[in-house]
């Protein structure tokens, strides 16, 4: 329809103009919000079996090793493997925050469909809306709390689940892991077309079983052939980010759940480049952070029976400024507005109804409930976990 011919009511018309379409920004989902991530990395190839799981599991623990915060969210609802890398079992829990993350030996926070299941071998037998929902939950519902690299493990192909990733989380950029065999041109232009129609920005390629090195005279022979990543990189205009070997010992490590105790610099150039193009930057979200404060500077037992909040003004991670303050009423409802209206980000308090957490919550105030001690304190540990 022309502009002549539109009268301003779209109840009525069924042209597909530009003004029904959705914006990026108005597809990505919310994350929870209790999650404070940082940069968001998707991990992804045009066909199963080529390694992209170990590839998303090693990553993160490369990034952690140089000091990162790193989760991996398993967006590969029918073929989970993220759990076992890295030994992790049972089920996650849920709290007042959302779903709790399970959390590997070296603190990499990981969420896959694995962790909610009964048994692990269990099939997901789901259709695409159904995974690709759950994936969204991963997102919405997990209080991931602070991350600063996450790194998303997607099924192979195009279909349903990237799509989803692609459309609801923010994605930063994505890394293509392919293999050597000479389909790998269409495999990958398939993925970087797909990217490309999202507006995804490709951060490079991996190609994973490229060679076999002989532990006598260190030669390198390419079992699937040579590899054809480098010309088909240079025709997509694509960085070659790592060509990774056939080595037993990933395979015992990764079976082993022991994928934090692989050592080898496979992905360093990898790291180093995603590093560079994107810095986890410092930034700093907390600026007013309340106390339900009781006697002697302690953090009140119960927020109901309140009256008195100290506020701490916080700079750079630090605190500059407290002010104490004293509210007439303590009822859910004063406290809110009085809350939202003084600017606060953060809560933290004793006990607090689950409603009152919910009802902060939808005012974008951030509740650290439990907590006890010295008010001042409570402030500065929250700071020193939720600040780099």
């Amino acid at each position: 329809m022309s502009e002549e011919q539109c009268t301003g009511s779209c109840g009525s018309c069924t042209a597909d103009c530009a003004s029904r379409q959705p914006s990026k920004e108005e597809l990505l989902e919310p994350a929870n919000k209790y999650s404070k991530i940082k940069r968001v990395i998707g991990v992804v190839s045009g066909k199963g079996g080529v390694g992209k799981s170990f590839v998303t599991s090693y990553l993160s623990v490369c990034m952690q090793r140089k000091g990162y915060q790193t989760a991996i969210l398993d967006a590969d609802i029918t073929g989970p493997s993220i759990p076992k890398s890295f030994g992790i079992t049972g089920k996650v829990s849920n709290g007042p925050q959302g779903i709790v993350p399970a959390e590997s030996e070296n603190g990499t926070k990981v969420m896959s469909i694995n962790l909610l299941m009964d048994k692990e071998d269990a099939p997901v037998i789901w259709r695409g809306p159904v995974i690709a929902g759950a994936v969204k939950q991963f997102w919405t519902e997990v209080a991931w709390g602070n991350v600063e690299y996450m790194f998303v493990d997607m099924p192979p192909g195009t279909g349903d689940v990237p799509l989803t990733v692609f459309q609801s989380l923010p994605l930063d950029g994505i890394i293509i892991v392919t293999s050597p065999q000479e389909l790998v041109s269409m495999i990958v232009k398939k993925a970087v077309n797909m990217a490309n129609a999202m507006d995804i920005p490709i951060l490079g390629v991996v190609e994973n079983y490229s060679y076999v090195q002989c532990d006598c005279c260190g030669k390198k022979m390419h079992v699937f052939g040579e590899s054809h990543v480098d010309e088909v990189a240079q025709e997509c205009g694509l960085k070659v980010l790592a060509k990774l070997p056939m080595d037993p010992m990933i395979a015992k490590q990764v079976d082993a759940g022991q994928i934090e105790k692989l050592q080898g610099d496979y992905l360093k150039e990898a790291v180093n480049f995603i590093e560079q193009v994107c810095p986890s930057e410092k930034e700093e979200s907390w600026k007013k952070i309340a106390v339900a404060t009781g006697a002697e500077g302690e953090v009140h037992a119960h927020l109901k029976e309140c009256n008195k909040f100290t506020i701490f003004d916080i700079d750079n991670g630090k605190i500059i400024a407290e002010t104490e303050c004293n509210i007439t009423e303590t009822d859910q409802e004063t406290v809110e507005k009085w809350l939202t209206d003084s600017s606060v980000d953060v809560l933290i308090c004793g006990a607090i109804g689950l409603g009152a957490i919910q009802a902060l919550m939808k005012q974008n105030v951030m509740v650290i409930p439990g907590q006890e001690g010295n008010a001042k304190k409570a402030v500065e540990d929250f700071l020193a976990e939720n600040t780099r």
